[in-house]
């Protein structure tokens, strides 16, 4: 009897240890390892950001929502301002197509793959900060957050979209800022995001082409 309750409180102790061990190994990890590690486990998003695109015609401003899953198909739609709200462009993984309401027959027309649109979405970035080299990892006060911001570069040399900076909240592991810059350090978008969600449960008609 002694031995059978002797070997249960070492079985219980040991338990106990293991748990204490991975408690410490969570807390002793960085902010920047617990960052990558969500990084890492994304499986998709949605978001919604404001997204501010720069030119040597002007600049825009557009309210916009993001669907994009780590396979591949995307989403954006354009909320805000009334001449572009309802618009949206969406990858189903073979094709990208544009849909405006505006249009009289609504129709929907297949478009060439556009690295600046691509861009925009947080699983391009990732792939283009694994593949980076001499990446930089900073800290950065953004309002009253205290953030790690990373930084790629962008593959392919064009000229509007060179590198890309993501400012990532600490504690909460979110995104709050993206932007990507042009061959001459200038801003080219901006996106500042109001919510953002990981691994949600995303409705497959998201990423439908309606003919």
């Amino acid at each position: 009897m002694k031995k059978a309750i002797c070997a249960l409180c070492i079985a219980c102790f040991s338990i106990a240890f293991a748990g204490c061990n991975k408690m410490t190994e969570q807390a002793q990890m960085t902010e920047m390892e617990k960052i990558q590690k969500q990084l890492n486990e994304m499986e998709n998003y949605q978001c919604s950001a404001t997204m501010e695109r720069f030119s040597n015609k002007g600049n825009n401003t557009y309210e916009t929502n993001q669907y994009f899953k780590s396979t591949g198909e995307y989403r954006l739609e354009l909320t805000a301002p009334e001449t572009v709200a309802g618009n949206y462009t969406v990858f189903d993984g073979e094709k990208i197509c544009q849909f405006n309401p505006r249009v009289s027959s609504k129709i929907v027309k297949q478009v060439p793959e556009s690295q600046q649109r691509n861009e925009l979405f947080l699983g391009q970035f990732l792939k283009n900060y694994m593949q980076s080299e001499g990446v930089t990892v900073e800290a950065a006060a953004l309002d009253e957050s205290r953030c790690t911001v990373l930084e790629a570069v962008i593959p392919g040399g064009n000229e509007y979209t060179a590198t890309e900076k993501l400012w990532v909240d600490n504690e909460t592991l979110k995104p709050v800022q993206f932007i990507i810059y042009d061959s001459k350090g200038n801003e080219t978008y901006h996106l500042s995001y109001h919510t953002f969600e990981y691994n949600v449960e995303l409705d497959d008609s998201l990423f439908q082409i309606i003919e």
